[in-house]
């Protein structure tokens, strides 16, 4: 009857035997299957591995290890990474390679950076039974440091599961870095050494959220200088690497990881997409250069997102007035003009007539010199022969003035233009009366007025002077 139904369970046999009619009831089920072929060669499948408990005790007691092939070279010509993954501290390395053959030089360096960085030799090594783990030379490599070989049965991957856990875990953050930045498929090799360092540096549940840098080193990881991957740099140029002396001081790369060795970042220079190395540059993590719709920002500062309420809109005066490069007067927008601008923009609105264009209003220009409208108050001096609230300057323009008019109308100011006539006029004849003595000159007055003038000026000129150097100071001290 198993035969018969197409070889079900034993579960289904019992069951047939109650709801269904002309089914033997004589049949006896055994309390032991039997191996039945049909079953064995048509239905058998791969059995579930649970997985394991057993841990390593101490940084390096337990290696595991795994090759990853790609379909394309990467940027520097390799086609595989084999990884290292401590089964203590689950700290991951990764080596890229051009050829499977590599592993075994890749293998032995990676054991002695082990020795010497850590102090720790390796004991066991657990990988799969790929063809460069099962090479004579790799086996005796590894027994020649006398680590003991666990190897994984024949297109078996489950039993080597944690290695293999793990690429699946550095592709996935590597693809995503790489997609995001839309960055070419053969830039793999970067994506995949900086998605290595940012798992040692992520918190892992087995470990109690404690991450493996941590666990392996004793300290805590710093990730300050974690920059988006694959995002926009203005790295500066050193005077000696630039054309000459008028060529930019910095220039828009792409940010690929952390340089090896630890200083500095790795950057990849446009348009011959050569690799730069340096530790000075400014980072726009909302720029991807690489995507076709990469659009550079205008005034955001760089390192620094938008706010949310700025999100989708232009920045106001004031912020461009903050701007140490922005030249223009800043127009204030009133409180909530912005909420009104953006519900205007929301709500859309009847077409209104647009009034004819005007001309242009010119502001009034006023001409005249801006003047101080401070009071100003005139120096008393109780005493002065001049006048109390008489400055030299003053008593020098009145008598130059004096002078000057005297020399034009020859006489006091406010006089007759002409001397007044005498009562007697001549009689015409001959007169027994003496004749008038001819008027002197007017000039030697006037004159010798000139000179008393010219005299006081010579005189007190000095003092003059420096009184009115001191007038000066004294009025810019006010």
């Amino acid at each position: 009857m198993h035969r018969r139904l197409g070889h079900p369970s034993k579960d289904v046999l019992r069951q047939a035997q109650k709801h269904t009619e002309g089914f033997p009831l004589s049949i006896e089920f055994p309390r032991e299957d039997p191996i039945c072929p049909g079953c064995a060669e048509g239905k058998m499948h791969n059995k579930a591995f649970p997985p394991s408990t057993l841990r390593a005790t101490e940084p390096f007691e337990l290696i595991h290890s795994d090759v990853k092939s790609f379909p394309i070279d990467s940027y520097h010509k390799y086609r595989y990474y084999i990884l290292y993954y401590d089964d203590y501290t689950s700290n991951a390395w990764t080596v890229n390679l051009r050829n499977k053959s590599a592993a075994i030089t890749a293998t032995r360096q990676f054991l002695a950076m082990a020795k010497n960085q850590y102090g720790k030799k390796v004991k066991k090594w657990m990988s799969d039974a790929g063809g460069e783990y099962k090479s004579e030379a790799f086996d005796k490599m590894l027994k020649d440091e006398g680590i003991q070989i666990l190897q994984s049965s024949p297109h078996t991957p489950q039993e080597n599961g944690r290695a293999e856990r793990l690429n699946r875990t550095i592709m996935d953050k590597a693809e995503a870095m790489r997609h995001e930045a839309c960055l070419p498929e053969s830039w793999w090799e970067f994506a995949v050494e900086h998605a290595v360092h940012l798992y040692n540096r992520t918190p892992v549940r087995r470990l109690k959220w404690r991450t493996p840098y941590e666990m392996l080193n004793g300290e805590a990881p710093s990730i300050k200088h974690l920059r988006i991957f694959g995002c926009g740099a203005y790295v500066f140029i050193p005077k000696d690497v630039r054309q000459n002396t008028l060529s930019r001081k910095s220039e828009l790369m792409v940010y690929l990881g952390v340089a090896p060795g630890g200083h500095g970042a790795r950057f990849m220079r446009s348009p011959n997409n050569v690799l730069y190395t340096s530790s000075n540059a400014l980072f726009d993590e909302l720029m991807f250069p690489k995507c076709p719709d990469m659009k550079r920002r205008g005034n955001t500062r760089l390192q620094s997102a938008p706010r949310p309420d700025q999100a989708g809109r232009q920045p106001t005066s004031q912020e461009n007035y903050d701007d140490d490069d922005n030249d223009h007067p800043s127009h204030h927008l009133p409180k909530g003009a912005d909420n009104e601008r953006d519900d205007a923009q929301e709500q859309p609105r009847a077409p209104s007539p647009v009034p004819p264009p005007q001309p242009p209003e010119e502001p009034a220009r006023d001409d005249a010199p801006r003047r101080s409208g401070r009071e100003r108050k005139p120096v008393t001096r109780p005493g002065n022969v001049y006048g109390e609230k008489r400055t030299p300057v003053e008593i020098y323009k009145e008598i130059e003035k004096k002078g000057q008019w005297k020399k034009i109308v020859g006489e006091e100011p406010g006089s007759s233009r002409s001397q007044p006539q005498s009562r007697q006029q001549p009689v015409p004849g001959s007169s027994s009366a003496p004749d008038p003595q001819p008027d002197q000159p007017s000039g030697s007055s006037s004159g010798s007025d000139d000179d008393e003038v010219e005299e006081f000026i010579r005189k007190n000129r000095a003092y003059i002077r420096s009184h009115q150097r001191s007038s000066t100071r004294h009025l810019r001290n006010i």
